[in-house]
């Protein structure tokens, strides 16, 4: 089973932000290839390039600004 992310997902962690403005945030980030849109529902999934993306992001995280504020 596969599961996705929507809008109203996304937008409990981004308040303020419109219906539409989520939309083209989704478009600008399918258009780089970090995301994909599953046919026939709301869902994207992330691609492998978004899956990199995501952990290098972790990465950076964890290894520079979580010890920096500390």
């Amino acid at each position: 089973m596969t599961y996705g992310m929507q809008g109203k997902d996304v937008q409990k962690y981004l308040p303020g932000i419109s219906p539409s403005a989520m939309s083209r945030i989704f478009k600008r980030i399918r258009l780089h290839g970090i995301i994909e849109h599953q046919k026939g529902t709301y869902k994207y999934l992330p691609t492998n390039v978004g899956k990199e993306v995501i952990a290098a992001g972790l990465s950076i995280r964890n290894l520079v600004l979580v010890p920096s504020l500390a």
